[in-house]
């Protein structure tokens, strides 16, 4: 009688079952980075962030909040968010062993959901 196969029985996968988990995950990594990223921002760029993104205020209510122009608002949030995201990566590359190429990856996929992952980090 033959022996069946399976790809479980291969000594690759016997080896890689023996190798614990990477740990953090990437979603969670990237969490961790980004709420460090906020915590080092300074207290008014912290207040404006989650002003905008926790609170929902646009630039014109924002800039009234702040007694400033709209454009300064506009500005200083892209300010903010390019930090954060540089920040982040940082944080993500400390993290996480990756090559560099897919950490880039990572980040341009993160980059279109940022907004939401502010959110999603601030309502915690």
């Amino acid at each position: 009688m033959m022996a069946s196969w399976s790809p479980a029985s291969t000594p690759q996968v016997a080896e890689r079952r023996n190798q614990p988990w990477p740990s953090p995950s990437v979603e969670t990594a990237f969490r961790d980075a980004l709420v460090e990223s906020l915590d080092g921002l300074p207290l008014c760029d912290r207040n404006l962030i989650r002003f905008h993104h926790f609170h929902g205020l646009g630039a014109d209510q924002l800039a009234e909040m702040f007694s400033t122009h709209r454009a300064a608002v506009v500005r200083q949030l892209g300010r903010i968010r390019e930090r954060l995201l540089r920040e982040t990566r940082r944080g993500l590359a400390a993290r996480l062993a990756l090559p560099r190429d897919v950490l880039d990856r990572v980040l341009d996929v993160a980059r279109g959901r940022f907004d939401v992952a502010i959110a999603r980090v601030l309502r915690r």
